[in-house]
This record gives C-alpha cells, structure tokens and sequence, in this order.
C-alpha cells in the first residue's frame, strides 16, 4: 500500500508541474504578450482599412471595414502614382538600398574574414576601435559628410548626393556587420583551410571556395538588413537630399504628412502598404539560400 502511494506522487515528466506562483506568472506572460501583439496589430489594421477606404480624405480616422460609410477604393493609390513623385522615389530607395547591400557585403565578407583567419599587429586594437564606433550614431557626423560630398563634387561632379548616401550606410554598418561575420566565421574549424591549402588552395580560394559558401546565411541576413534601413530611415535623406525627384520613400511620404497643402494621410497609409513589397520580395529570395547555405557548406573530398 505504502509503494502503490509513493508511484502515484512520482512525477516522470522532465517539466515539473506548475505550482501557484507559475501559474500567475504564465497568465501574466500571456497578458504581456497580447498586450504587445494589440499595440502592433491595431495600428497596421486601421493603415491597411484607412489605405483602402475610399470615404476617407485627408484624415485617417478610426474605422472599421463593417462600418456602413466604408467603401473599399483603391483612390488612394491612384493619388499616389497620378499626383505624386511615388514611383521615382520607389526607384530612388531600390538602388540607393540595394548599391548599399552589396557594398556592405563586399567590404564586411573581406574585412570579417581578414579578422578571423589572420593574425597582424594591431588587430585586437582595431578590433576594439570597431565595437566603439558602433556606440557613435551615424546621424553624428552629417555635417562632415554635408562637407565632404561638397569637396568630393567639386573635383568630380558626378558623385551625387546620393552616392554618398549610400556611402553612407554602407560604412555605417561595417562595423558592426564585421564584428558579426567574424564571430559566424570563428565557429567554423580551421581544418578546412588547411585541408584546402594542402590541396593548393591560396587564401583567395580558401576565401571564395570554402568560407563563402559556408557563411551564405549570415551573409543573407546582413544583407537583408542593409537593403531594409535605407527603406526606413529619414534623417540622412532630409539633410542630404533637397530636390524631390531624388528623395527616398521616407522622405517623399513624409511630405504627405507635415504639409496642409499636400496633407493626405491615407494616401501615406497606402504608400507604407507598398514600401513593404519590395522588402517581402528580398526576404523570399533569400530565404532559400538561408536553408541551403546551412547544407551546402565545403567538404573536401
């Protein structure tokens, strides 16, 4: 009897049951994280209602699609492509994000490998210097690259400020991009470069044959990232960019917002609705190469 006792109070589960305190804190938890996805949800539900809501002029106002004055137009987009620079500041954005990426991993692949592979005089100091600059925001230094594109233009007129925008977030995330890649870079063993110089391989093919297929993920990502702040960011552009057919989505959009004469907030709302397509197309592109880059890593032999 004493045995049939002692089997029932044994608990065989690797989780142990959750005793009253656990319980309120689970519910708690939950609490927070529905708070949280609310707050994130009502605000892109009444953008997406608004962008779609033909009653609505120049205010957004609060909606629901069972409202009977909703009727669903798509005249706010037409306002976008008809009566504004919204293409061109779509196409703006795309190259200045994309010139970015791939600035951004060229530099970071080269300066990320040197710092894992190879050893030199003064890495660990230049290592150091890299982690500070990270804790200096970009927004910082404008007036010296106010100056600098100045000096620059005036020897070659063809850099634009926009080349030197994206001069701009590219160098901005080098340091911080390089410090990741290294350390994606230091978990991967040291025996494949020797096994491929045994084989004959320079360090531009270790580079190129081995490491680079390996790292493919983390480099999607820092990819992905670099391609996405051009996207969202405004001070830069506002600083830089004075004539609107060369400003970028954040900055064009905002001239809907902070002018009565060209005040027309829905037409934002919808405008935001479609800045995120061409992020959602990169992010599905790369994401087969974040599954394959996993199973496509270098195997001598």
């Amino acid at each position: 009897m004493k045995f049939f006792r002692k089997k029932q109070e044994l608990y065989l589960s690797d989780r142990q049951p959750l005793t009253l305190v656990g319980t309120i804190m689970l519910g708690i938890s939950y609490l927070i994280l529905a708070a949280w996805a609310f707050i994130i949800i009502w605000p892109l539900t009444q953008m997406v209602i608004s962008a779609f809501n033909g009653t609505q002029d120049k205010y957004i106002r609060m909606n629901r699609i069972s409202d009977p004055s909703y009727t669903f137009s798509f005249k706010h987009f037409q306002f976008l492509f008809e009566d504004t620079l919204y293409l061109t500041w779509v196409k703006n954005t795309i190259v200045i994000a994309l010139a970015t990426a791939a600035l951004t991993i060229v530099i970071v692949s080269f300066t990320g490998y040197a710092y894992s592979r190879f050893r030199f005089k003064g890495r660990k100091a230049s290592l150091m210097t890299i982690m500070l600059i990270q804790t200096i925001p970009t927004f910082a230094g404008i007036t010296a690259f106010y100056t600098l594109h100045s000096i620059v233009s005036s020897v070659a007129p063809f850099f634009t400020r926009q080349m030197m925008l994206i001069l701009i977030y590219a160098g901005g995330g080098i340091a911080a991009n390089t410090f990741i890649l290294k350390g994606y870079m230091d978990s991967i063993s040291t025996e494949l470069d020797d096994a491929a110089k045994i084989d004959g391989c320079s360090n531009m093919q270790v580079y190129r044959l081995i490491i680079m297929p390996i790292v493919r993920p983390m480099l999607s990502i820092i990819a992905l990232w670099s391609f996405i702040g051009p996207f969202m960011d405004y001070l830069l552009p506002r600083v830089l960019l004075t004539n609107p057919s060369q400003y970028t989505l954040a900055q064009g959009l905002y001239t809907l917002m902070n002018n009565r004469e060209t005040l027309n907030q829905p037409a934002f709302a919808a405008g935001g609705l479609l800045t995120a397509v061409p992020i959602v197309i990169l992010f599905a592109a790369l994401q087969k190469q974040l599954i394959s880059g996993l199973a496509q890593g270098s195997v001598k032999g």
